[in-house]
């Protein structure tokens, strides 16, 4: 047992790590968390959130001492397959043997906030009323956090989700706006009668002729990264799918965008005698917790007591405290340290683990 991690700790987050549980099949995962609190008196609840993400979970709930006004919070999907995986225990850190993930994303988040609270059990600390929230579908849909509602009394959250050293912390995000484009034609046999026919591949090309692909500033970035249609070489193509995405810290710049998208290949449909389906949502909302805001005054004091350098940084990426933020609750996501996250060669060290473990625990008894 290396002596930078609390056993109890590394046993944990090696005991999650086996259970295999990818977005919608996270059941094993819920019922572990289930038995742990319920061993330290906190029975858990689970909401109806698989309803919505159409898996065979809810989101976990733990109301601690009433529920409180703030949420601790890690979601319990992996986004590959951890089946199989075989811990590497080395000096200074914990990997996969690089045939699978490792789970730290965020197997991490969830092992510090329930060791937390065991440590606070075991050594008789008053825990401040809370609520605990283990998420589904974090890594597909957000669905776990689309569903959920926070209580009247909630006031701020913590999410421990990020790959960020302990101390950093994403205060802010962009919101992202994905999309679906159906591009329709007309079959034809392209060698007798092409001109009987609709081309709808040729319809997408002209309707991507202006797509602003990549990063148009700081703060804005478009993407389409799926495109499919066709039969054959000799048929004129009747359909055309495709889906993407635009990603800007502004709600009304992206919307703006995306009509523009559509106004593009709603033009070049007419043109070519086709027509165009798209179907279009936010997948998370832009979010930025000021320094005024209490998660963010209760960290600057949690990394004073943890003697950590605090940073709050911008994220393009989003997360379930995307989705507290869109519900009017203020809510920072915490670095635990899962680096080179979603890869084979992912791993996490022993202090920062540790770290986000002491951190959760000062959040339940001291700050």
């Amino acid at each position: 047992m290396n002596n930078k991690i609390h056993p109890d700790l590394q046993r944990l987050f090696l005991d999650l790590i086996q259970i295999d549980a990818v977005s919608g099949k996270e059941q094993p995962v819920a019922d572990f968390i289930r038995s742990v609190t319920a061993s330290l008196g906190f029975p858990a609840q689970e909401d109806g959130a698989a309803s919505l993400s159409g898996g065979n979970s809810g989101n976990i709930i733990v109301p601690v001492n009433g529920g409180g006004d703030f949420l601790l919070m890690a979601h319990m999907d992996t986004p590959r397959s951890t089946k199989g995986v075989k811990p590497q225990l080395l000096a200074d850190r914990i990997t996969s043997d690089g045939t699978t993930i490792l789970g730290v994303d965020d197997r991490g988040g969830i092992s510090a906030i329930l060791w937390a609270l065991r440590q606070a059990v075991e050594q008789k600390k008053a825990i401040k009323p809370c609520t605990l929230l283990f998420s589904v579908c974090e890594e597909t849909t957000l669905a776990g956090s689309m569903f959920y509602q926070p209580s009247a009394q909630m006031t701020h959250g913590f999410v421990f989700d990020s790959h960020l050293s302990p101390g950093k912390f994403v205060s802010e995000t962009c919101g992202a706006i994905a999309f679906k484009m159906k591009v329709k034609g007309r079959a034809s046999h392209a060698g007798v009668a092409p001109e009987k026919g609709v081309n709808a591949i040729q319809i997408a090309a002209e309707g991507m002729r202006n797509f602003p692909f990549g990063r148009i500033d700081a703060c804005t970035t478009a993407n389409i990264g799926i495109i499919g249609g066709g039969t054959a070489t000799n048929v004129v193509p009747d359909t055309v799918e495709l889906e993407g995405e635009i990603r800007t810290d502004y709600l009304d710049q992206g919307e703006q965008m995306m009509q523009a998208v559509i106004a593009d290949f709603e033009a070049a449909a007419i043109r070519l005698s086709g027509s165009v389906e798209c179907a279009w949502h936010w997948d998370f909302k832009p979010y930025r917790v000021s320094p005024d805001n209490t998660p963010y005054k209760r960290m600057e004091a949690l990394c004073r007591h943890l003697s950590l350098e605090m940073e709050g940084v911008k994220s393009m990426g989003g997360s379930d405290a995307n989705n507290m933020n869109a519900k009017g609750l203020p809510t920072i996501n915490l670095g635990v340290g899962a680096q080179n996250p979603h890869g084979t060669d992912e791993f996490i060290l022993y202090d920062d683990l540790q770290m986000s473990a002491d951190m959760a625990l000062a959040l339940l008894t001291e700050i």
